[in-house]
């Protein structure tokens, strides 16, 4: 299952159109829309930490979210302002594509988020990106109330920051059924503090500006989906010869699930991962030295593929 998490309806109206849900009458604490053919699942959690920390708990024992499944959370945030950025670029008629922002935090575009930072306790949380996807890749805080674009905030050296009120929670709640693997972020840029200037319908424009690029992503997570329980998908490597890379990487149990879904994808995807490995194996990268090594080894593997 794919459990897509939004905070509000206007973010979630254009998916629940486009993938055919139909509400879930039984659930009476949340907004739950089902298609289980699609194997898609979204819910609606209200806008904050606690709110979506609930919801996706609720959800997640409700369908026994497991190693088979993803959640994806989908939603608008700010742009925080640094002394590097200039002004967003405001826009709320059809790209004409007339004229370009100055940065590449134009309002608008969609983000898959890399990093997550929850800004009350300074915790950093990442996200393991593995499958191709057409994004740009920015971190994001997570604060308990709207940013204000008067507020500055100590960011790191880094092109766009983003700042929303649910993904630090989505993340903590979603990790004690999913990997970091499993789980994704994708942000559009809605403002810059400036919130009560944003209305419903704006969101749900902003949504559907990009609903092909969210679609193509959630098609490639139902691709793996579907394929989980297929014996035949790793006949072209054998486990003793995954427990190795494995064990070549250092890698700890949550890497190694990492390693286990990056390989299926390849497969899946037609990616030559068989020979990229080898290449690491004869330049003596692999074997590794220790865990910081394999992971290091395991992001070289995933550039060269991606």
């Amino acid at each position: 299952m794919i459990y897509i998490v939004t905070a509000m309806y206007a973010e979630a109206h254009t998916l629940i159109t486009y993938f055919h849900l139909k509400k879930e009458i039984s659930q009476t604490h949340f907004q739950v829309f089902l298609n289980k053919e699609a194997n898609l699942c979204l819910i609606i959690t209200g806008t904050g930490s606690v709110p979506a920390a609930a919801a996706v708990s609720s959800i997640c024992t409700e369908y026994a979210a497991g190693c088979g499944d993803f959640l994806l959370n989908v939603g608008v945030c700010a742009q925080i302002q640094t002394n590097k950025q200039h002004t967003i670029q405001t826009f709320f008629a059809p790209d004409d594509n007339n004229g370009k922002a100055e940065h590449d935090c134009q309002q608008g575009k969609i983000f898959l988020c890399s990093k997550i930072k929850e800004q009350i306790t300074g915790k950093t949380f990442y996200p393991d990106i593995l499958y191709r996807h057409p994004f740009t890749e920015a971190p994001i805080v997570t604060g308990a109330k709207p940013y204000k674009n008067a507020e500055q905030m100590e960011t790191e050296d880094t092109a766009c920051y983003l700042y929303d009120m649910e993904a630090a929670a989505i993340y903590q709640a979603g990790s004690y059924y999913l990997g970091p693997h499993q789980m994704s972020f994708l942000k559009i840029v809605s403002d810059n503090g400036n919130t009560g200037e944003v209305t419903s319908a704006q969101i749900e424009y902003l949504v559907e500006k990009n609903k092909t690029n969210i679609a193509d992503y959630i098609s490639v997570l139902q691709m793996i989906v579907r394929n989980e329980d297929r014996d035949d998908i790793f006949q072209s490597i054998t486990q003793p010869e995954l427990e190795k890379l494995c064990c070549d990487m250092h890698c700890s149990k949550t890497m190694s699930e990492s390693v286990r879904q990056y390989i299926r994808y390849c497969i899946l995807s037609g990616a030559d991962y068989a020979s990229a490995i080898e290449t690491m194996y004869q330049n003596g990268k692999l074997p590794c030295k220790d865990k910081r090594e394999g992971k290091k080894c395991f992001e070289e593997l995933k550039e060269q593929l991606l």
